[in-house]
This record gives C-alpha cells, sequence and structure tokens, in this order.
C-alpha cells in the first residue's frame, strides 16, 4: 500500500512541473488525471497546493533579516533541555523551501531509471552493459545511431560496460563527457559537480564540446564549476558505497550529509557555515544512517534538531 508520504512526494513534483514555465498541455492532462485516479491523491494535491500558497506569502524582501529582531524560535521537545534555539526569518523561510521541493524536481516523472534515498538497484542494459546505481539517483538510457547514451541527472552510477569498439559508450552528467568502448568506472553527479573514478581500463573525459583526457585505471578527475580538473590518483573512500560502507578522512560535514541524503530521505538543513566546515573521519555501514548521526552528535560540537522530513544542523556555540 502507497503511504501518503509518497502521494505527498508524487503531488510536489505534479506542483513543480506545472509551476515551472515548462509543462505541456499533455503534462496538464495527466496531472489532472493523476488527480482524479484516487482521493488520496486529490488530498495531496491539495495539501500541497497549500504550502505553495504559504510560499507565496514569504516576502522576497525577507533574504535578509530584517533591522528589528524579529525571529521565529524553534523548539522541538526532545531539545527543550538545551539552549534556546531561534532561526532569522530567511532561515526559516529556506527551511520551508527545503522541506517543500523535491529532489531533483520532477526528475522522478520523466527519467528512465530512478532509486529513492537508501535504494541500490542493479539495471542491466540490453548490450550486457550492468550499471549499479546509488541511492537518489536518475537516469535515462537509449541505444541511437549506433551509439549507447546515458544521461545522469543526479546521484551516482557504478558502470560495467560490455565491451563493443564498434558501438562507444557515452556517459553526460552536468557539464561532463565521459566516453568508452568497454570498461568499470563511477560516476558521482552532485549538485553542479561531477567526479569520475575509474577502476578499470581508460576513459575519456572532457567538458561539453572540449578536447578528451584520458583516464586511466585508478585514476580520478573532477568537474567542477563546470570545467574539467586535473586528473589525481583514485581516492579508493570514495567507492566504499559499492561494499555496503561509507569511508571518511577529514571530510567536509557538508559533504558527509550530501552522502547520507543518498541512504536516508530526511531533508538537511545548515543553520551557520561553521558546521558545514567541520570535519569528519570513520567508517559506517551505509544501511544504517543512525549510527553515523549518532557518531557527529557524539564527537563534534554540533547540535541536530530532527523535525518531520528535515535535520537542522548548527554549531553548539
Amino acid at each position: 500500500m502507497t503511504s501518503h508520504a509518497a502521494y505527498l512526494a508524487q503531488a510536489r513534483e505534479w506542483q513543480v512541473l506545472l509551476h515551472s514555465g515548462r509543462a505541456t498541455a499533455a503534462d496538464q492532462a495527466a496531472a489532472e488525471a493523476w488527480r482524479l485516479a484516487a482521493p488520496e491523491h486529490a488530498q495531496a494535491l491539495r495539501e500541497v497546493e497549500d504550502l505553495w500558497a504559504l510560499l507565496g506569502q514569504l516576502d522576497p524582501r525577507s533574504s535578509a533579516p530584517p533591522a528589528t529582531s524579529e525571529v521565529v524560535p524553534l523548539a522541538p521537545r526532545r531539545a527543550r533541555r538545551s539552549a534556546r534555539w531561534v532561526v532569522p526569518l530567511a532561515t526559516a523561510a529556506s527551511l520551508v523551501l527545503a522541506l517543500w521541493l523535491p529532489r531533483g524536481a520532477w526528475l522522478g516523472l520523466y527519467a528512465d531509471e530512478s532509486t529513492a534515498p537508501g535504494e541500490i538497484r542493479e539495471l542491466r542494459l540490453e548490450d550486457g552493459s550492468l550499471l549499479t546505481l546509488n541511492g537518489n539517483t536518475a537516469l535515462d538510457w537509449v541505444f541511437v545511431d549506433g551509439q549507447r547514451q546515458v544521461r545522469l541527472y543526479r546521484g551516482e552510477v557504478d558502470f560495467q560496460v560490455a565491451a563493443d569498439a564498434t558501438r562507444p559508450f557515452l556517459v553526460a552528467a552536468g557539464p561532463a563527457r565521459i566516453r568508452v568502448t568497454g570498461t568499470r568506472f563511477d560516476v558521482n553527479h552532485r549538485g553542479g559537480d561531477v567526479l569520475l573514478a575509474v577502476t578499470h581500463g581508460q576513459v575519456q573525459a572532457s567538458e561539453d564540446g572540449g578536447s578528451p583526457v584520458p583516464v586511466n585505471a585508478r585514476q580520478q578527475v573532477a568537474w567542477r564549476a563546470g570545467q574539467l580538473q586535473s586528473v589525481q590518483a583514485l581516492d579508493a573512500q570514495r567507492l566504499a558505497w559499492q561494499r555496503g560502507k561509507l569511508v571518511f578522512r577529514a571530510r567536509p560535514l557538508g559533504e558527509v550529509f550530501a552522502e547520507l541524503e543518498r541512504s536516508q530521505s530526511q531533508r538537511v538543513v545548515f543553520l551557520d557555515a561553521a558546521a558545514r566546515e567541520l570535519q569528519v573521519t570513520g567508517v559506517f555501514a551505509l544501511d544504517d544512517p543512525q549510527a553515523l548521526l549518532r557518531a557527529i552528535e557524539s564527537n563534534l560540537p554540533v547540535r541536530l534538531i530532527r523535525l518531520p522530513g528535515v535535520l537542522l544542523v548548527a554549531s553548539r556555540d
């Protein structure tokens, strides 16, 4: 049985699409058909529309704290024994947006394949290639004009590409363009950055329209701010998810939580920049995100406030 949370997630995707300026008449008809398909769908859309109306009431000028000391207090029951929590209006608006906007917006409606947070799935393509999708991943794939093509919208994939010199295998992920004929590599597409890690064979990496750079086994390369960086030695800890582990060595807390969001549906909002830069070192089970959260609370000077669907992170001081 589908849960109410799942209906809400679907309703949010429809609402974002319909207000994106990209919705076609067919999209609008499909959304209406989804609403009429079940009373639970209609109820979820009503709740999402109510929250959309609330977002419309947020004054854009509140992106900076007002001159007065007006704040919105957050006082979860389990945090009352701690120091009083106060959040500026701008942060409250960001929190509402983080709660409402789904990951990847309408990607879940159109991607050929997608995984939920915490789900790892294998996908066997018709050419024999094996793709292993990490949690919260979305992609399209097609075989056309003598090429095998994958577009990775978000997430991380381990590619084991079947050798075929006559049909190159192409991967597009944000600014990254990757070309192989048969090898194994990992592509991690998070936000605007992409990391390619090669475990076997050789991969040709480039920016869109740029000259290809060879990346060999046990090497990696990143695209940052749309630019291809220099090739480096492979950091094997980045591939620990394939063994069911999360391995961090002096990794900023912001990056750690970005990885954690692939294992759980809870969104993460940082209330200050200092907390984001704290560093984490350790080995954790991929299927036990709560153990990582407990370790963070016990060993770092941060406070975690758990709200429905969101986790607030702030420095203790």
